[in-house]
């Protein structure tokens, strides 16, 4: 049987305010990894920073994957758990992990980082969550989460910023700023880890 009327002739289509969507000025950032107090979150902030990667990949990142100067981002952190993946090629050649590229004041931070960690096999987690008041590393992953709000939000605010610097904004500021200095969208696409892999 076919309708006689439209149902939905009379529906209204409510209007919806657009959320704001901040970037992070460029002159905050410094700020920022200054008021960070120890060495493993000033590299958690400068590889959220200018590596652009996903909370579950920077949190799934263990020292096999740090290649000096690439990331080779391969695992995902989900909700406290580590989800390894062999690195492997499908029937088209094509790999399920890509390398991102460290900038040389973050391989720095990360070599600083390393130095604290003696004895850390390949596959440990690069940063691992911690007990209550850092009585101890656990095995599994930070949450990402915890780490914003116990130590990025508190030196957001004493600087007066008027938005949390969540790892949203971040990734959005790389892009951003990215852009303005003259990358390109393909670039940045990489960056974030939304390109397909003919745009690679």
């Amino acid at each position: 049987d076919v309708l006689e009327h439209n149902m939905a002739r009379k529906t209204v289509i409510p209007e919806i305010a657009e959320r704001e969507k901040p970037v992070l000025p460029v002159e905050w950032y410094a700020k920022l990894l200054a008021g960070l107090e120890t060495t493993r979150d000033r590299a958690i902030f400068l590889i959220a920073c200018f590596c652009a990667l996903r909370p579950s990949k920077l949190f799934g990142l263990t020292w096999d994957s740090y290649q000096g100067n690439v990331f080779v981002i391969v695992n995902t952190a989900w909700r406290g758990r580590l989800q390894r993946k062999i690195k492997r090629k499908n029937r088209f050649g094509q790999t399920n992990f890509r390398l991102v590229a460290i900038p040389e004041a973050v391989g720095w931070a990360i070599e600083q980082w390393r130095a604290q960690c003696p004895g850390a096999p390949p596959n440990a987690l690069m940063f691992p969550g911690t007990r209550a008041r850092g009585r101890g590393r656990l095995e599994t992953p930070m949450f990402p989460d915890n780490w914003q709000r116990l130590r990025l939000y508190p030196v957001a605010k004493k600087l007066g910023i008027p938005f949390h610097p969540t790892f949203q904004v971040l990734r959005r500021s790389f892009s951003t700023h990215g852009k303005e200095r003259g990358a390109s969208h393909r670039k940045c696409r990489h960056n974030w880890g939304t390109a397909t892999s003919e745009q690679r």
